[in-house]
């Protein structure tokens, strides 16, 4: 079963999937499984934060989206990592 995705969690996989070059709302409504009025909602949401901008070819990432997308990822990064430094704590704990 699918867990629940909170915005942030779209959002980045929108941002994610417009610089993987999927500019056109039917690749997004493919790649984010949302319906279409989900995924207007969340691209009016980025376009008013200035992450994204539309073009003649579709959707694109500003310059704000692109740092906005690199800071999701590193807070991707960082939280799998405190994920794992928790777990080896607790089996440290355990063992006491």
């Amino acid at each position: 079963m699918r867990t629940r995705r909170s915005k942030l969690d779209i959002v980045r996989e929108l941002l994610e999937n417009v610089n993987r070059g999927y500019t056109s709302k039917s690749s997004l409504l493919k790649n984010l499984g949302l319906s279409v009025a989900s995924l207007n909602s969340y691209i009016t949401y980025a376009r008013e934060k200035g992450l994204l901008e539309e073009t003649e070819r579709g959707y694109e990432l500003t310059e704000k989206g692109k740092k906005v997308l690199e800071m999701l990822d590193e807070y991707s990064r960082l939280e799998s990592k405190l994920l794992l430094i928790m777990e080896e704590l607790y089996k440290e704990l355990e063992e006491l």
